[in-house]
């Protein structure tokens, strides 16, 4: 009846030489997450949720899904460029395959430090946003997810107390090369078995992050923290493009700004949840590190540098480009 009832105003207004303001149409996205309820990121898409909702009047509405309920990062992404989900906020490292630029940010003390990262968005962002479209995602930018840190048995702040040790490593070629160059063993293990290959003695020790080593029980198997950042997590926020291009300009506006404005906010979120994670894990026995100097370490993974960057697209003007940033 309300179709109707349109329908017959705007013949009328025809009839009677009366423009009639444009009527966004309603769309709904499905909004994938690996995280669960209360997680920084899980917090920040909340609040891009609603504001996206305000912002649009109710015409675009955000559906999120944690714990992976939409399936695994890579299952997400592949269903978001197919258009059967249509958002998520997935690691960077799962596009390698379709926009290997992405590579960068995994080679070793990239970003010198948290606020460098967070500032490095709009470069990144301007730089990739055409080849992610040309795969089918609509990139809304980046956010910090948090920087990995050294989860351990023994104590581990110099690179000679990794040297020989078995390392996990995430199934990247660049984390391989980079824990061989350091003098580590790496072994490449899906995230799901690191607490049984710690406890089992698989590897000796792995990089996560601070809110990982309490939730997931690290400190049960792995003690010793060190604080090192060599390499920050970072989450690429992506839209399928066929749903993006459904929208209004003043929806994709909206959705936009939203964007920016809830990846700032992880950073913050992600500090004081680290804090307190870290805080109790001192109370259940673990031990953390500082790593006042970590020129050896930055030493020994140069190579890493000298590698891969010759083999990443575009390597030679983003990398510039990200160091540049203040």
């Amino acid at each position: 009846m309300k179709k109707a009832l349109l329908a017959g105003l705007a013949l009328t207004a025809v009839a009677l030489g009366i423009s009639m303001p444009a009527v966004a149409a309603t769309a709904t996205a499905r909004m994938s997450l690996d995280v669960q309820e209360g997680n920084p990121k899980h917090i920040a898409a909340t609040r891009f949720a609603d504001a996206v909702s305000e912002a649009t009047k109710g015409t675009v509405k955000i559906r999120i899904f944690p714990n992976s309920l939409l399936g695994a990062e890579s299952e997400s992404a592949e269903g978001i460029r197919l258009g059967s989900i249509q958002m998520g906020i997935i690691t960077s490292s799962v596009f390698t395959t379709w926009v290997p630029q992405v590579q960068v940010l995994d080679l070793p003390f990239l970003f010198r430090d948290d606020q460098h990262a967070v500032a490095a968005n709009a470069v990144l962002t301007k730089a990739l946003s055409d080849s992610f479209r040309e795969k089918g995602f609509h990139l809304l930018g980046f956010s910090v997810n948090g920087a990995r840190q050294l989860m351990s048995k023994d104590p581990i702040v110099t690179p000679a107390d990794a040297a020989g040790k078995k390392m996990r490593v995430i199934q990247s070629p660049i984390h391989v090369a980079l824990w061989k160059a350091v003098g580590a063993n790496p072994v490449p293990i899906p995230a799901p078995e690191v607490y049984n290959a710690m406890q089992t003695g698989v590897v000796d020790f792995f990089d996560n992050t601070a809110t990982n080593y309490l939730t997931f029980r690290f400190y049960e198997v792995a003690p010793n923290y060190t604080k090192l950042s060599h390499i920050y997590a970072m989450g690429a926020w992506v839209v399928s493009e066929p749903w993006w291009q459904k929208l209004t300009a003043d929806q994709q506006t909206a959705i936009e700004k939203a964007a920016h404005d809830a990846q700032a906010d992880i950073v913050p979120l992600q500090a004081k949840q680290d804090e307190e994670a870290l805080a109790k894990t001192v109370a259940q026995g673990a031990t953390i590190h500082e790593v006042k100097d970590k020129a050896a370490w930055r030493e020994l993974m140069k190579p890493v540098w000298a590698e891969f960057t010759p083999k990443i697209p575009n390597a030679d003007t983003l990398i510039p480009a990200i160091e540049a940033v203040k």
